[in-house]
């Protein structure tokens, strides 16, 4: 299990996730006021202004079903369903970013300031998951042509 490529790839992948729910994603500038833009909500100077828990649910959605993943090593082609099914989870969280920016800043007249690194991190999570995909199937490859042999 902890011996193949693929779950270090997955383990790190679980890890970008869980870092992108746990760190700013944007920072606006607001009147004059710091804005901070989070998984769980928007801050308006340290206080929830409006909470974004489905992001927050989406990325830990995507954390727990890579360490899920890692488990799954026996049955190969469940760990590559596994593994597409998480890849459209991080897509998904990228959809509802863009949607909730998009709602967000035409009506609250907001000014960028900066990308936290929590942007960064599913992108990467992304990679290393088809990585692992990648991997998975060379695995799921050589152990029917090795069944093939056998006969």
């Amino acid at each position: 299990m902890l011996q193949r490529i693929q779950t270090l790839f997955l383990l790190l992948a679980a890890a970008a996730m869980l870092v992108a729910s746990v760190t700013p994603l944007v920072f606006f500038i607001y009147q004059g006021d710091r804005v901070v833009f989070e998984a769980m909500g928007v801050y308006l100077n340290s206080e929830l202004n409006d909470s974004t828990w489905g992001l927050f649910l989406l990325s830990m959605v995507s954390s727990v079903l890579s360490l899920l993943t890692v488990f799954l090593y026996k049955q190969r082609m469940l760990q590559i369903r596994f593994s597409i099914f998480n890849v459209v989870c991080m897509i998904g969280f990228y959809l509802y970013l863009g949607f909730i920016l998009y709602k967000l800043h035409p009506v609250e007249n907001l000014l960028f300031q900066k990308v936290g690194v929590g942007v960064i991190m599913p992108v990467i999570a992304i990679i290393l998951t088809v990585l692992a995909i990648r991997k998975i199937g060379a695995d799921e490859a050589l152990i029917r042509s090795l069944n093939r042999l056998r006969k």
